[in-house]
């Protein structure tokens, strides 16, 4: 029995030694893949394409990738997108040497990748497909035969010019916040906006503020814009941009930038930068986003103020001043501490005052001041929070619309009669109801 339990124990081991054997010790170790360029990134210098009939040809000019032959500047994200393409690329399989390449599909040679560094030329060549379809056949060296992953040659061999070229449709290095100034001509109308710290003001026709965001929009939508079509064969007179349409002129601490509008085609405008001697054509939603008038660029907003921001606000009329202070997160009556205010009734006035929003705007004058009794006001709204303090004169109100006063950018304009009963309160709207 002894032996028998003993020669059972060895029997286990030798199992065991077996299967770590073959599972483990013998189990070939996981090869790591060869890249096929061995080139350094930022010494790059020249990448020529070839796929058939077409080629292209980029080259670094002082930093700059160019189109060579069309001195067309190229898009550095798509350039540096290419590099890291061909730089990633990997050996899947090595089939070894071959004495007869047409079976590959390498006979002619005119698909290729090559990669010029520092004067020094590597070069890839791309025959057929695999059985499979999954892999490329490829030689450096027209010798050794390579497999490689078919979509990823597929991304590199298949970019063209257009891909490749710049296609901003202002093609500078600035930010919507280094912008100072812009000015838009559209037919004989002239707007021009200055912006001064976080506001942007009209100078031209009239003097008032501009709605930020609606200035801001639409510099981003000149910063980001993109190149739809290049026009390679139109002159500038048959695109309208001889005498164009509408120009946008926009200018930074030290340089100004032009873009020109001319003919719609289909849903697409030709367009032409001062920068480049290019026409192009771009969407539509730039063109959509330049005001017909003066008033519409204008701010429409009566206050601008964060809500929890709020401080303070008053209510005047005649000569009854209701004012409400806010104190480490609540609420009182100046005058009178004893009453309690309620704090969902002030933060809902103040979100109606926050959402106010001029009608129609009104010629300024001072007898239009009293004609619409702003001078002085029947209700007198003043609002300050932690950066600014906000004053509105509300005045006579017809069966439609309210007149009102902006005395800071000083202007009159109109807000729909509706609004009346969002700034008509009076003291007992804000104290806390008590229970019964």
């Amino acid at each position: 029995m002894k032996i028998f339990k003993k020669t059972l124990f060895l029997l286990v081991i030798l199992i065991s030694l077996s299967i770590w054997y073959f599972y483990g010790k013998s189990k070939p170790e996981k090869k790591e893949k060869e890249n096929l360029f061995l080139i350094e990134k930022d010494k790059i210098g020249e990448i020529i394409i070839g796929n058939g009939n077409r080629k292209i040809e980029i080259v670094n000019s002082n930093g700059t990738w160019i189109i060579k032959d069309k001195n067309y500047e190229c898009d550095k994200n798509e350039v540096e997108n290419l590099i890291n393409k061909i730089s990633s690329l990997e050996i899947e399989r090595n089939l070894g040497e071959v004495e007869n390449l047409e079976q590959y599909g390498l006979e002619d040679l005119s698909r290729f990748i090559e990669v010029v560094q520092n004067g020094k030329k590597f070069k890839l060549y791309i025959g057929d497909e695999t059985p499979s379809g999954n892999y490329f056949y490829v030689t450096r060296d027209k010798k050794e035969i390579l497999l490689v992953y078919k979509w990823d040659l597929n991304v590199i061999l298949e970019k063209d010019i257009f891909e490749l070229r710049d296609k901003r449709i202002l093609p500078i290095d600035i930010t919507k916040n280094d912008i100072e100034e812009i000015e838009i001509k559209k037919d004989k109308i002239s707007y021009l906006v200055r912006r001064k710290g976080e506001i942007w003001n009209i100078e031209n026709p009239l003097k008032d503020w501009a709605e930020k965001e609606k200035i801001e929009d639409l510099i981003e939508k000149i910063i980001d814009g993109k190149v739809k079509k290049y026009e390679e064969e139109k002159k500038e007179k048959e695109c309208g941009l001889e005498k164009p349409k509408i120009t946008i002129k926009i200018k930074d601490k030290t340089n100004q930038y032009f873009l020109h509008f001319g003919k719609k085609e289909n849903d697409l405008y030709y367009a032409k930068n001062s920068q480049r001697p290019y026409i192009f054509l771009v969407e539509k939603d730039i063109i959509e986003k330049i005001p017909d008038e003066i008033n519409q660029l204008r701010e429409k907003k009566l206050f601008d103020f964060v809500v929890s921001d709020v401080c303070e606000f008053s209510i005047i009329k005649k000569d009854k001043e209701l004012k409400i202070v806010k104190k480490n997160g609540d609420y009182y009556i100046e005058k009178d501490k004893t009453k309690k205010v309620s704090k969902e009734k002030v933060e809902d006035f103040l979100y109606d005052l926050k959402y106010l929003e001029i009608k129609d705007f009104v010629d300024y004058s001072e007898t239009k001041l009293k004609k619409y009794l702003l001078s002085p006001p029947l209700i007198k709204i003043s609002v300050l929070d932690n950066l600014k303090h906000t004053e509105i004169y509300f005045g006579e109100k017809t069966a439609n619309e309210i007149y009102c006063f902006h005395p800071e950018r000083k202007i009159i304009f109109t807000i729909p009669e509706s609004d009346y009963p969002k700034i008509d309160k009076e003291e007992e709207f804000f104290i806390e109801k008590k229970e019964k």
